[in-house]
């Protein structure tokens, strides 16, 4: 079985020091570690992590280095291999795990990251085990066992015994699944305005005054 995170071994390093922290002020601590990757049959990704060496602050995103349109990639899991699939995920990133019943959309503090199928479902599967909690903690007895039954189907997919529909949507084309079984296509205007753009904004391009 393969890892939860992928070891992906990086051909470019280089740190940039940013200045100050912006949560605890602390001076000339905040630097930003880069590592660029070459995906096979994909092109070059960067994954950025902004640290401050004072306090600890960490934010992590990734971004295509070949332009890219916004599209949506998709993939049906129905066996263990198919948990190879590489997942490349940025602040702007939507992932959808439909029999799950899972959307798991970027909000201001959204992280990116690169990983596969496999790690995808272990982030989920944490979420749900924190929620589990604090159901319990309520004696919210419905809840609990409604969440038993999503973690229960997570470790079937694992073992090959249920299928799973991944897809992962990104307005700034950030974002791709990347195996033989995916598929994908180019998101539609109406799509693209029903996306979360997590800490990113959109901005629209002036238009000329007429002569």
């Amino acid at each position: 079985m393969i890892g939860v995170e992928e070891e992906l071994k990086p051909e470019k390093i280089q740190e940039i020091r940013l200045g100050d922290c912006p949560v605890c002020g602390g001076k000339g601590t905040l630097k930003a570690i880069q590592f660029i990757h070459r995906i096979p049959y994909f092109g070059e990704v960067m994954e950025s992590t902004v640290i401050c060496e004072k306090c600890g602050y960490r934010s992590a995103d990734v971004m295509i280095l070949e332009e890219r349109e916004p599209r949506v990639y998709e993939v049906r899991v129905e066996n263990e291999k198919d948990l190879f699939t590489r997942v490349v995920r940025s602040k702007s990133g939507t992932i959808e795990l439909e029999e799950l019943g899972i959307k798991i959309e970027p909000g201001p503090a959204a992280e990116g990251f690169v990983s596969n199928i496999e790690g995808v479902l272990e982030r989920a599967k944490e979420v749900l085990l924190m929620a589990r909690d604090f159901k319990e903690q309520e004696n919210d007895e419905e809840a609990v066992k409604k969440i038993d039954e999503l973690l229960k189907y997570i470790e079937e997919v694992k073992e090959g015994k249920k299928p799973l529909t991944v897809r992962i949507m990104d307005p700034f084309g950030n974002s791709a699944l990347i195996g033989e079984k995916v598929k994908s296509r180019k998101l539609t205007k109406e799509e693209i305005k029903k996306l979360s753009t997590g800490p990113y904004i959109v901005i629209e391009p002036e238009e000329s005054p007429q002569q």
